[in-house]
């Protein structure tokens, strides 16, 4: 495995362990240059080990065949730390008002 095989394998590994991932969180957990993670994840998505969802200036990156474009979507709103925070409070608030989760964002 050469050193190009290696990159692409770490980041093959990442979005399998963090489905839902765009680019620039990608960058943050591997720190690698901004250039060479898209050439990788292009190179990744050509040959059919990975997936992506354009959704306005992002782009979500997603393993093969393991989610149906709803569970993407899912995944992708949870990766937006206030988003998810929202969800969870209402998970454990069970019926919370619209003044509760207003207040808690």
């Amino acid at each position: 495995m050469d050193e190009t095989e290696g990159t692409a394998g770490k980041l093959l590994s990442y979005i399998q362990d963090n489905p839902g991932s765009h680019l620039r969180r990608i960058k943050r957990a591997k720190g690698l240059s901004m250039g060479t993670i898209q050439y990788q994840l292009d190179r990744l998505e050509k040959t059919g080990k990975i997936t992506s969802t354009r959704r306005g200036l992002y782009k979500y990156y997603f393993p093969v065949g393991l989610f149906r474009e709803n569970e993407k979507d899912v995944l992708e709103v949870l990766t937006h730390e206030t988003a998810r925070g929202i969800l969870m409070f209402i998970i454990e608030q069970k019926k919370p008002s619209q003044i509760d989760i207003v207040k808690h964002a």
